[in-house]
């Protein structure tokens, strides 16, 4: 169902594997969507071309891509995108990334190592883009390298609360400190306990074990929440520690899940009952033990505050 236009004139512009969640925008703007060819050549070059240019002329454009699989290609490819839009002389180009590829090098952890993910956010802004919105970004201090506006859309309530259909007494957890964020954001959006994992080492025997800092999680559904699955250790052993504690169930909640290699039987083996997934990503993986929650609908919530 198309949403009522929020200015006069919004166009939506997705990448080639994006395409289904950037129509999707735009009618829920309201918004024009202007098709793409897109190729590569035999050598392995991309080419990229706008079907309707012309009707980009004095709009608020949104240009919507995300950067995996194939972050490298992803990243040339919206590069190249918003070359192409910004000739045609928009009002505004937002560009809207769910997964910004190489967030998770956002400093120098060895000396003379490239910092990836201010490369990424300088040349997105560098190419023309006038605001940034992503989703649940690594390391949201990334973002002041745009030097434009930045939005950074948190969704694990949205997440939780998917999982809240299938759980009782439940505690939302963090993996880790670093996670507690997200799980605080989702806990106090929908008035539910939180807490996070921390190591604990007995300074009698040198014994490490692992718990929730606060909360017992004994006989309680409780959902893990992260910002990305890679290959799936973290939140494997998370898992396996919180139901041994006495948890009834685990579930797995996500906004990228990546899921490399054997990460998926990895967390199926762990126990956890299911995952909670994001949209986030140009892939979807079929199997049951993943649930997906489309983010769509938010991302045009924050779109529209920021045309109005």
């Amino acid at each position: 169902m198309q949403g009522s236009p929020m200015s006069s004139k919004i166009v939506v512009v997705g990448g080639h594997n994006y395409t289904d969640e950037a129509k999707e925008l735009a009618d829920l703007l309201g918004a024009s969507h202007i098709g793409l060819t897109y190729k590569r050549f035999p050598d392995g070059e991309i080419y990229v071309r706008l079907e309707e240019p012309t009707i980009i002329s004095g709009s608020m454009t949104v240009l919507l891509n995300t950067m995996y699989p194939c972050q490298n290609d992803m990243f040339v490819e919206t590069l190249f995108l918003l070359n192409a839009v910004k000739r045609y002389n928009p009002k505004r180009i937002i560009l809207c990334i769910p997964y910004l590829a190489y967030a998770r090098q956002d400093k120098e952890f060895l000396s003379g190592e490239a910092i990836s993910g201010e490369v990424i956010v300088r040349s997105l802004s560098l190419s023309g883009a006038d605001t940034l919105i992503v989703v649940d970004i690594h390391a949201p201090h990334l973002l002041d390298h745009f030097g434009g506006n930045t939005v950074n859309v948190l969704i694990s309530d949205l997440l939780v609360g998917e999982a809240l259909k299938s759980m009782n007494n439940p505690l939302v957890l963090a993996p880790d400190k670093g996670a507690v964020g997200r799980a605080r954001y989702a806990a106090e959006t929908l008035g539910l306990e939180y807490d996070y994992l921390e190591k604990h080492r007995d300074r009698v025997t040198g014994e490490i074990t692992i718990k929730p800092k606060r909360l017992s999680v004994k006989d309680r559904d409780v959902i893990i929440v992260d910002d990305i699955i890679s290959t799936g250790g973290t939140i494997a052993k998370a898992s396996e520690i919180v139901l041994e504690q006495g948890a009834r169930k685990v579930y797995v909640a996500a906004s990228h899940t990546l899921l490399i290699g054997d990460a998926l039987n990895k967390i199926k083996r762990s126990g956890a009952k299911m995952i909670i997934a994001a949209n986030t990503l140009a892939q979807k993986i079929n199997d049951n033990f993943i649930r997906y929650v489309d983010v769509i609908p938010r991302l045009k919530e924050v779109i529209g505050t920021l045309i109005s």
